[in-house]
């Protein structure tokens, strides 16, 4: 299941379900970036837009192509966890949404039901041929 993890992953990297993200500053802090710091106020407004974030080429190798093992431990995707966003808080993150943690509730849902569904259609389907304007599926005998 690993590999359809990291295919999930992939795909929510590329295509993210909720593609931008606010919030107000709750404190005074800073906000480091790769090249600059950022003072933050208490109380100003913060967005974030991630299509343009999950493909910044100093985290992640090739960030405009699908590379569908690239979250797998031999690729050392597991590290690049911590970088996935896509539910408003940092997917290897170990505390769930709470009052204060305001990730996404399906944060784990979300990966979970796109990989049994994945694996529930290898399973079916003996092939699936994916072309630029089609995908076929051709049925298990």
């Amino acid at each position: 299941m690993e590999l359809v993890f990291s295919f999930v992953y992939e795909t929510l990297r590329l295509n993210p379900p909720v593609p931008s993200q606010f919030g107000r500053a709750r404190k005074d802090f800073e906000l480091s970036s790769h090249d600059a710091v950022f003072q933050i106020k208490k109380g100003e407004m913060l967005c974030g837009y991630q299509p343009l974030v999950m493909q910044d080429p100093k985290i992640f190798e090739n960030p405009e192509d699908f590379v569908y093992n690239r979250f797998t431990k031999e690729k050392g995707g597991e590290k690049l966890l911590k970088y996935l966003f896509w539910s408003n808080g940092p997917q290897s993150g170990a505390n769930g949404p709470s009052a204060s943690n305001k990730q996404c509730p399906a944060r784990d849902v979300v990966p979970m039901t796109a990989a049994l569904f994945l694996a529930y259609l290898f399973q079916r389907y003996d092939e699936v041929a994916i072309s630029p304007s089609f995908t076929t599926l051709t049925k298990a005998k």
